[in-house]
């Protein structure tokens, strides 16, 4: 029997977060659960909306490469995941299928 190939992990945004768009290029995510709120800058923006209805880390990467001018090949997929890792942290996102994680740990994005 073969074994079973992982999963991608779908991220999706957190229904309770609320957002402000500033301008064009960026926004403020306030979760009310937590009380945090994060800055995002444009492309943090982009990331945002492409989980409103489910994305995975190598469709994030693509749509960067589409979308961005100069986004470093080898470097994307891992700012990526920690950026993700960061708002996933914070409450601002979900991984479909996935438990809640522990809200109201700070974590430092890398």
């Amino acid at each position: 029997m073969g074994e079973a190939s992982e999963q991608p992990r779908i991220y999706l945004q957190n229904p309770d977060v609320v957002i402000r768009e500033v301008d064009e290029e960026g926004a403020l995510l306030f979760n009310p659960d937590t009380n945090h709120i994060r800055v995002v800058n444009r492309t943090g923006l982009f990331l945002w909306n492409l989980c409103q209805k489910g994305s995975d880390l190598s469709a994030m990467v693509a749509g960067l490469k589409e979308t961005f001018d100069q986004v470093p090949e080898a470097e994307a997929p891992a700012q990526v995941e920690a950026y993700l890792a960061d708002l996933l942290q914070g409450g601002f996102l979900g991984q479909e299928g996935a438990p809640v994680p522990p809200q109201g740990q700070e974590v430092k994005a890398p």
